[in-house]
């Protein structure tokens, strides 16, 4: 709990906000506040357990911290859940670290949970996430409201602009079998790991 306050300084205070919310380039996606912020992260994000539906995690590069990743609507039942990941500050970005982060929490979910669909939804005017994510191993698909409505339910929304992408990874068995279109292109040997969030 001692990091929940850093992480949202990091998502809604650095120099790497104007990157993907609030003016001037995203006026439909303000910046939250404290108070809306703890709104959307409850406490279980910031706890080791989680709630089994989803928790964070900080990414760590060479012993310092860079950013924070996490999942949520994790559904066993389905197989899936939707991540989202920011990095504490522009000098952290285009260095590769988002692209490992999301690789190694795509088979952990795989690896613990069974989960084969991984959603995450960037706004098209964030190339630089868009591009980072394709490295991950995520690809654009088509979803109209009535199918998104039937997959994450009626109410829940995972489109936070007027232009997100939905981008999905499938994982692979292990024996090679492809179980979706896509398949993760990144390297052995990933420069950071997520790490779970002290307490």
């Amino acid at each position: 709990m001692s990091d929940r306050k850093r992480i949202y300084l990091w998502m809604a205070h650095s120099d790497a906000t104007p990157s993907m919310m609030g003016l001037p380039n995203y006026p439909d996606h303000p910046i939250p506040s404290w108070e809306e912020f703890c709104q959307d992260y409850g406490e279980h994000f910031f706890k080791p357990s989680g709630d089994g539906r989803g928790r964070n995690f900080i990414i760590i590069a060479d012993g310092e911290e860079v950013g924070i990743l996490g999942y949520d609507l994790c559904d066993k039942g389905k197989s899936r859940a939707v991540l989202d990941i920011w990095l504490r500050g522009e000098k952290y970005c285009g260095r590769g670290y988002g692209t490992d982060a999301l690789t190694t929490l795509c088979q952990h979910l795989y690896d613990k949970h069974g989960i084969r669909s991984l959603y995450i939804s960037p706004s098209s005017r964030n190339q630089r996430a868009v591009v980072a994510y394709s490295k991950a191993g995520f690809c654009q698909v088509a979803m109209s409201q009535r199918e998104l409505e039937e997959e994450f339910g009626r109410g829940v929304n995972i489109l936070d602009y007027r232009d997100n992408i939905v981008m999905r990874r499938v994982m692979q068995t292990h024996d090679g079998r492809d179980t979706g279109q896509a398949k993760s292109d990144a390297k052995k040997g990933a420069r950071c790991h997520a790490n779970q969030n002290r307490t």
